[in-house]
C-alpha cells in the first residue's frame, strides 16, 4: 500500500474520531476503507458499518476452525513477490463450481471461499505487509461453467463480497491462460468492482510466454512451481503435497479436452461429409443484442470453420482451418445488427474422409453494459 497523502492524514483522523470505537485498528487499515471510497467519510463509515455486520452475521471470526466437508476449490500459497507480500495461486479453470452447486453444497462452498479469504488476510498480517499478490489461472475454464446460470451468479456473488469486505488486499492480480468465454464472465464483473482493484488486474490468454515474462519480473522463479515457469522445489512440478488442506489429486490437471463424454448430455454431434459444409443459422432480431457462442470438436482430423453474415456479405468470423481434433475451440460474437448469422463447418477440402463434429451452439441475450464489454482489454486473445 503506498504512503497516505497529506490529504489522506487529514481525512484518517477524522474517520478514526467516527468509527475508532468500533473499530481500534491502525491506521493501515481504517485508510484501506477510506480508499475504497474515494476518502467520502460517510460511505466509507457504512461500507466498514456493513462488513462487521457481515462478519458478525457470517461467524468469519470463527471461520478458521470450521473444517470444510471437503475441498471445493484448490489453491497454494506458494511465496512472496518481490516486496515480500504473499502469493496464491488458485487454478479457478480446474474449480468445478457447477457440480459443488448441482450437488446442492452452494453454502459449504460459499464458506470456503470465506475462508481462503481470511487465510490471505492471515497471512498478509503474518509478514507485516498490507497487501497480496493473487494469481488466477483459467486454463480449463470452459462452457460447461459459463452457460450455467447459477454458476455465473455464484461467482459474481463471491466478487461482490470480496470488493465489499476486503478492501485494498491486492496489490496484484494476474488473470492467466483466459479463454475467449472469459471475455463475457469479465464483461458481467467489472461493474462490480471500483476503479482501484480494476487497475490491478492484469489479464493474459494462453499465451505462456506472455503472462510467464510478467509474472516472473515480479516474482522470483524459485517462489513459483515448475508448471507455473519456476524452479520451486517439491514432489512435482504442481509442488502438489504444499497445497491447502491435502495434497492435489494426482490428475487434477489433466487435460480435460480428451474427456469430454462426461458432460455428453451437452454435446450434438452431426457428420460433415467429405466435400461438403454443414451450416447452422439464427436470425438475429431488431433491437435485440445477443451473445451467440460456440464450443466444438472434431474426433481425428480438422475442420473448416467461419461465421457469415447474411448471403456471405461480410464475415465477422473469418475462414480458417482449425485444429479441433487436438484442442476444443470455442468463442463468442456480440452482435447488435439484426439479420441472419451462419455458422459454416467446412469439408469441401477433403476428398473422401468425412468428420464427427461434436458442438455446442447457443444465443443468450447480452446481460452487461456496451461500455464495459467494449473496454474489455485482454494482452492477447490468441486461443
Amino acid at each position: 500500500m503506498t504512503a497516505p497523502t497529506a490529504e489522506e492524514l487529514a481525512k484518517l483522523s477524522q474517520f478514526r474520531t467516527r468509527v475508532g470505537k468500533i473499530y481500534p485498528e491502525p491506521d493501515e487499515k481504517l485508510l484501506s476503507w477510506l480508499r475504497a471510497r474515494d476518502l467520502d467519510l460517510t460511505k466509507a463509515e457504512q461500507m466498514l458499518r456493513r462488513h462487521l455486520f457481515w462478519r458478525k452475521k457470517n461467524e468469519i471470526d470463527n471461520i478458521k476452525i470450521w473444517r470444510s466437508p471437503k475441498v471445493y476449490f484448490p489453491y497454494i500459497q506458494f511465496g512472496f513477490d518481490k516486496e515480500n507480500c504473499p502469493v496464491f495461486l488458485m487454478p479457478v479453470g480446474r474449480w468445478d463450481i457447477r457440480s459443488a452447486i448441482e450437488a446442492g453444497d452452494f453454502v459449504p462452498a460459499l464458506r470456503f471461499i470465506y475462508q481462503i479469504n481470511e487465510a490471505i488476510v492471515s497471512s498478509i498480517s503474518k509478514t507485516g505487509v498490507s497487501q497480496s499478490t493473487i494469481i488466477m489461472d483459467f486454463d480449463g475454464f470452459g462452457y460447461r461453467q459459463i452457460a450455467h446460470r447459477t454458476v455465473i451468479q455464484g461467482m459474481l456473488e463471491v466478487l461482490q463480497v470480496f470488493e465489499a469486505n476486503y478492501p485494498e488486499i491486492l496489490k496484484a492480480t494476474y488473470v492467466i491462460n483466459a479463454p475467449r468465454t472469459f471475455n463475457y464472465l469479465f464483461a458481467l464483473a467489472k461493474p462490480l468492482l471500483n476503479s482501484r482493484t480494476l487497475a490491478k488486474v492484469q489479464i493474459f490468454g494462453p499465451n505462456r510466454a506472455n503472462w510467464q515474462t510478467v509474472i516472473l519480473r515480479h516474482i522470483d522463479g524459485d517462489q513459483i512451481p515448475p508448471f507455473w515457469g519456476g524452479t520451486r522445489p517439491g514432489r512435482d512440478d504442481f509442488c502438489s503435497d504444499d497445497w491447502f488442506m491435502e495434497p492435489l489429486p494426482p490428475n487434477f490437471f489433466k487435460r480435460k479436452e480428451s474427456t469430454y463424454d462426461e458432460y455428453g448430455e451437452e454435446w450434438s454431434t452431426i457428420k460433415v461429409p467429405a466435400r461438403e459444409k454443414v451450416l447452422f443459422e439464427y436470425i438475429m432480431k431488431p433491437g435485440d443484442t445477443n451473445i451467440l457462442s460456440w464450443t466444438f470438436k472434431t474426433e481425428g482430423y480438422d475442420v473448416g470453420f467461419a461465421i457469415f453474415y447474411g448471403e456471405e456479405e461480410d464475415y465477422p468470423v473469418k475462414y480458417n482451418r482449425v485444429n479441433s481434433h487436438e484442442k476444443i475451440q470455442d468463442g463468442f460474437l456480440k452482435i447488435n445488427r439484426p439479420g441472419k448469422y451462419t455458422l459454416e463447418f467446412d469439408n469441401t477440402y477433403s476428398r473422401s474422409r468425412s468428420k464427427n463434429l461434436l458442438y455446442r451452439i447457443e444465443v443468450r441475450q447480452f446481460q452487461g453494459s456496451d461500455q464495459n464489454f467494449n473496454e474489455i482489454n485482454l494482452h492477447e486473445i490468441d486461443t
